[in-house]
């Protein structure tokens, strides 16, 4: 979501309209049960509307209309020839309808043809976002966002720079705090030059300047993912108390095995400024984000 000048950075609030309105949608609870079985789904709010991500790619978009729940899904995860970029599902008698069959008549209930929506979206899945769903299922008890964009057109002026995006935000189970994580591959040309170094000094002013702003967010945002079901009660997040963030992002680089790591990760550090950094992660298939203080071949801590 990006920053608006008059409402600031907000999450979903739990009088929401939406999500008394989802409370009382039986499809909306076949989600949250299959967010909790199955590891590739992940549901995440926005300020006002919600996202359901499948291999971080967009399965849902979930907003209120008027007074009315509309859910759209991108096309090319139903059919490859329409125009309109995305398609109005319409929430009806506990199922989730493409509104013109002859759009998808192959797929016109949603949940009841999710396999092959999610295999649609695995074709588009890169390898990056293969990655990313990986991390997101490892953490799932402390992730408490993913793709959260910003603009530096709508930041506060004295952070520069054009758009970003911070892959995860981590409610750090050791240091009981809001951690931004950037994820990269140990092969990207940025890590190899001064690109790597601006974008984690926007995310630390990003983080500093509007610190009041992200803990009220995420905080409300767990508070309703708790009403509406996507956190269970028995998770760590469900008792969670936001009160801090750390500005200092950390920088997990993706080496898939530790030949790579240890043939690439002496010139990656050479060029990494560690300033802004909480922590510098190398890693094979998957890692836990939340900040060790001990000591690791893979990890450095600048706490």
């Amino acid at each position: 979501m990006e920053i608006n000048r008059r409402n600031g950075f907000t999450r979903l609030k739990d009088n929401h309209p939406l999500v008394d309105s989802l409370l009382s949608e039986s499809w909306w609870h076949e989600i949250v049960k299959l967010s909790h079985t199955d590891p590739d789904i992940s549901i995440q709010l926005r300020s006002d509307s919600i996202n359901v991500y499948s291999k971080m790619g967009s399965l849902l978009r979930i907003s209120l209309q008027g007074n009315k729940v509309c859910c759209g899904v991108h096309y090319k995860y139903l059919v490859a020839n329409v125009k309109s970029p995305y398609e109005k599902i319409v929430p009806s008698n506990g199922q989730l309808l493409v509104e013109k069959d002859n759009l998808c008549p192959n797929i016109r209930d949603i949940l009841k043809n999710i396999k092959t929506i999610k295999q649609n979206i695995a074709v588009y899945t890169g390898e990056e976002k293969a990655i990313q769903s990986r991390l997101v299922e490892k953490n799932k008890e402390t992730i408490v966002d993913i793709e959260v964009a910003f603009s530096g057109k709508s930041v506060p002026d004295d952070v520069e720079g054009d758009n970003a995006r911070i892959d995860f935000v981590n409610f750090d189970k050791n240091i009981r705090k809001l951690v931004f994580v950037e994820l990269k591959q140990a092969f990207d040309a940025r890590l190899y030059n001064q690109d790597i170094n601006d974008q984690i000094k926007k995310y630390y002013d990003f983080a500093l300047k509007n610190e009041g702003q992200i803990i009220k967010a995420y905080q409300d945002s767990i508070n309703t993912k708790k009403k509406l079901g996507i956190i269970k009660t028995t998770s760590f997040l469900a008792d969670a108390k936001i009160e801090a963030i750390e500005p200092r992002p950390i920088l997990a680089i993706a080496g898939y095995n530790q030949n790579v790591i240890d043939g690439l990760s002496v010139k990656i550090r050479k060029n990494i400024c560690t300033k802004y950094l909480a922590g510098l992660y190398f890693f094979g298939t998957d890692v836990d984000l939340n900040i060790q203080m001990r000591k690791h071949q893979n990890k450095e801590i600048f706490l």
